[in-house]
């Protein structure tokens, strides 16, 4: 695997030369100052280039190997309004980025919001800050905060009876916390939100099904293809994160079905899948290893992370990269597997990108400014626990 590192840009707390420090060789990144929607330019794409590999710190260069998130549009996803021209600002981007030679592109489809934690800043016992995601605290923001129709109908009476008592003993402070968290807290999301506006992004989904959001894919996907295919871009989509419907909206990269529906649709590894493990894992039926022996020709870029699930609840953990609910050994050991078939046929991006994905904000970061799950040093920690493993399999 080709060891990579998630970068925000000139403001990330977490600098180049510190990213060069944790063994990483390549740069995951993105253009989040650009008008969502918007094309990237070639300019934009060789100013960032030359940030990040004409750092001076170390004689070391990194380089801007996958793009991360090169954001689709929700009048994409709807198909609506002026889907078109957004569709040619993607186009445009696409031509761009393979123009400067960046040819690894992770996208999602997940419509109006991106992944979800109900608490950014959960405290382990062991002291370090991880994230996590509730159940009940997201029934809190549905029908109490947000108060979106018809919430209460994907609730149990027991949950909305234990989010009722819940909510009123949280003081103002704890609101807020709820609704930074939810309404664009995290990295990487495409937008951030007020209360009147996302209740309304939601609902221009309130007619649209499962399948018409994988249709509207589908002919996202038509749309592009031909330049994905011509400039040998790998354009790789994530997984839904959290794997299960969020706002009562459709989610279509969510288990073994939905994958392969995407696979089928043009049966051509420069059309695959970002493999995150922490994604797919939340739900114990999705099989992780199979996924991978079944689907590994389609994996072009890797998201390693570990999650502890709740017995009874759709509730996770973010844990250790090697104490969680999945057998990262065994993944490991498919996806080496797969390069290894790729290496003895010949096949093209034989060594898969891989970052650590998110990590726990642990010692000293806790007092430094940092991005929600992107602590320099849990982020360090769970990649030095991944190459110990792959040099282990290797060996």
């Amino acid at each position: 695997m080709r060891y990579t590192f998630r970068w925000f840009g000139p403001k990330d707390p977490t600098s180049l030369s510190f990213i060069k420090q944790t063994g990483a060789k390549e740069v995951v990144t993105s253009l989040a100052d650009v008008k969502y929607g918007e094309s990237w330019s070639i300019s934009n794409i060789q100013k960032r280039q030359k940030l990040i590999q004409e750092n001076k710190t170390t004689n070391m260069k990194l380089i801007w190997s996958v793009a991360e998130s090169l954001p689709v549009h929700n009048v994409i996803k709807l198909r609506t309004g002026k889907y078109k021209y957004y569709t040619q600002q993607y186009l445009d981007s696409l031509n761009n980025l393979a123009k400067c030679n960046i040819k690894t592109i992770c996208y999602n489809f997940m419509p109006v919001i991106d992944w979800v934690r109900t608490d950014l800043l959960y405290k382990t016992d062991e002291g370090s800050i991880a994230l996590k995601y509730d159940h009940r605290d997201m029934c809190i923001f549905e029908n109490f905060i947000l108060e979106l129709p018809g919430a209460y109908d994907r609730y149990s009476s027991q949950i909305i009876d234990q989010s009722k008592k819940k909510f009123k003993r949280m003081n103002q402070k704890q609101i807020q916390t709820l609704m930074y968290a939810l309404m664009g807290g995290l990295a990487a999301n495409d937008r951030k939100y007020n209360l009147s506006r996302l209740r309304y992004e939601i609902s221009q989904y309130n007619e649209l099904s499962h399948k018409d959001l994988q249709n509207n894919l589908k002919e996202f996907l038509n749309d592009i293809f031909p330049v994905i295919k011509e400039k040998k871009i790998y354009f790789c989509i994530h997984p839904d994160d959290p794997p299960y419907s969020i706002y009562g909206l459709p989610r279509i990269v969510s288990n073994r079905k939905d994958i392969k529906y995407i696979i089928n649709l043009h049966k051509d590894n420069f059309v695959g899948l970002t493999l995150c493990s922490g994604s797919l894992g939340v739900k114990k039926e999705n099989n992780i290893t199979k996924i991978i022996n079944d689907y590994g020709e389609y994996i072009n870029f890797i998201h390693l992370r570990n999650i502890i699930r709740d017995k009874s609840l759709p509730n996770f953990l973010e844990s250790d990269h090697l104490e969680g609910d999945l057998n990262m050994v065994n993944i490991i050991k498919a996806i080496l597997k797969e390069e290894k078939r790729r290496k003895k046929y010949e096949i093209n991006n034989s060594q898969i990108p891989m970052r650590p994905d998110h990590g726990h904000t642990i010692l000293y970061d806790q007092n430094n400014k940092t991005i929600p799950g992107y602590s320099v040093l849990g982020r360090m920690k769970g990649l030095a626990q991944l190459k110990g493993i792959i040099k282990g399999l290797e060996n």
